[in-house]
C-alpha cells in the first residue's frame, strides 16, 4: 500500500475504475475539511485497487464522513477479462487491501459502491480468529436512473402518476441556477426543523462547505424552483464524468405541496441528460419518505454495503473522536 501524491494520476485511475464516484475525487475530499489519504494497492506501476481514506481520531481511524457514500475499495479496469478471472482478481485485491488498511488503522468505516457485490473478503477477515476483530456489514440502498435508456421527453411518462400531476401544477414556476447558498441553507435547516430535527451546527457547516466547494470547483449545480410566494425548493447535484448525484434537497415547509420539488427534480434529470451523463444516482433510499419520493421517478434500486471494523483493544483518543 502506497500513497498517491499526484492529483492528475489519481484522477486518471478513478476514470478507469467502474466503481469510482465523485465522492472519491480529490476535489470532494478537500471539501470535507478532514485529513485524507489516497491509497494505491499493488506493485509499482500496476494498481490492483484504490481507496481514499478520510481520517479521524488523530489519524488512527478511517472514517465515513456524513453525506459521503461509496468511498470504499475501487478496482481500476485493465481491459476485458473473463468473469471468473475478474472475480478472482478483485477478491484477492480486496483481501490485500483489507489487510493493509486494518494494519494501518485501528478502526475502518467505509461504504462500497453498488458496483461491488462480493463482500466475502470482509466476511472472512479473521474468519478463524474472530477474537482479532470482525467486520460488521450493513446493507444499504440507493436508486439509479439510467439516462441512456430514456429520452428527455419521456421522463415524465415513466414517473408515478402523482409526479406527473405535480409537474403540471408547477409548470408556470421558474427554475433557476443559484450561486449564493444562503437561501438554500435556510431552507435546508427548515426542512429538518419541520420534522422536529435540529441539525448540529457542525452538520450545517459541512453541508455549506460541500456546496460552496462544489460550486466554486465546477462539479456542482445548485438550483431552485420559485413560485409566486417565493423559493419553494432547492437542490444540490454533484457531477463526475459518468453520472449526476442528488446530494441535498430542501423545501419551504409552507410550500411543500406546491409541486415545486417535483418540477425541480424533473428539470435536474433533464439537465443531467443534456450534460451527456449516463446515470443519475439519487444517493440513498434508506428512509421511508425520502425513498418513496426518489423511487417515484422510476430509477432502479441498487444494493450497496457499509463496512465497519474496530480492533478489540482500540481506545479512541479523548477529544478526537471520528465524525
Amino acid at each position: 500500500m502506497r500513497e498517491c501524491a499526484d492529483d492528475a494520476d489519481w484522477a486518471a485511475m478513478l476514470a478507469a475504475a467502474p466503481q469510482a464516484t465523485v465522492f472519491s475525487s480529490t476535489a470532494f475530499l478537500q471539501s470535507l475539511g478532514l485529513p485524507y489519504k489516497r491509497y494505491i494497492f499493488g506493485p509499482p506501476g500496476h494498481a490492483v485497487a484504490l481507496c481514499c481514506a478520510a481520517e479521524g481520531d488523530g489519524g488512527n481511524a478511517l472514517v465515513s464522513p456524513d453525506y459521503t457514500p461509496y468511498q470504499g475499495i475501487l478496482f481500476p479496469s485493465d481491459g476485458a477479462r473473463l468473469t471468473r478471472q475478474r472475480v478472482l482478481d478483485e477478491f484477492r485485491a480486496t483481501e490485500y487491501a483489507i489487510m493493509a488498511l486494518t494494519e494501518r488503522y485501528r478502526s475502518v468505516d467505509m461504504s462500497l459502491s453498488w458496483h461491488v457485490s462480493d463482500v466475502r473478503p470482509f466476511l472472512w477477515h479473521h474468519y478463524h480468529q474472530p477474537e482479532l476483530g470482525l467486520f460488521t456489514i450493513t446493507p444499504r440502498y440507493t436508486a439509479v436512473l439510467d439516462l441512456d435508456a430514456i429520452a428527455e421527453e419521456s421522463f415524465a411518462a415513466q414517473a408515478r402518476a402523482c409526479r406527473r400531476q405535480e409537474l403540471r401544477k408547477a409548470a408556470a414556476y421558474v427554475v433557476r441556477e443559484e450561486r449564493n447558498i444562503a437561501v438554500f441553507m435556510e431552507l435546508y435547516a427548515m426542512t429538518f426543523a419541520r420534522q422536529g430535527i435540529e441539525l448540529p451546527p457542525s452538520n450545517l457547516a459541512l453541508v455549506a462547505r460541500i456546496a460552496e466547494h462544489a460550486l466554486s470547483a465546477g462539479y456542482g449545480r445548485l438550483s431552485s424552483c420559485v413560485t409566486p410566494d417565493g423559493v419553494a425548493a432547492s437542490n444540490l447535484f454533484l457531477f463526475d464524468h459518468k453520472r449526476a448525484y442528488y446530494l441535498f434537497g430542501a423545501n419551504q415547509p409552507d410550500l411543500r405541496h406546491s409541486g415545486a420539488s417535483t418540477r425541480l427534480m424533473f428539470e435536474n434529470i433533464a439537465h443531467a441528460k443534456r450534460r451527456g451523463l449516463s446515470e443519475l444516482d439519487f444517493v440513498g433510499v434508506n428512509s421511508p419518505n425520502r425513498a418513496d419520493f426518489k423511487l417515484s421517478f422510476n430509477p432502479e434500486l441498487k444494493l450497496y454495503f457499509n463496512l465497519r471494523f474496530e480492533r478489540p483493544d482500540y481506545i479512541k483518543t479523548p477529544g478526537s473522536a471520528s465524525p
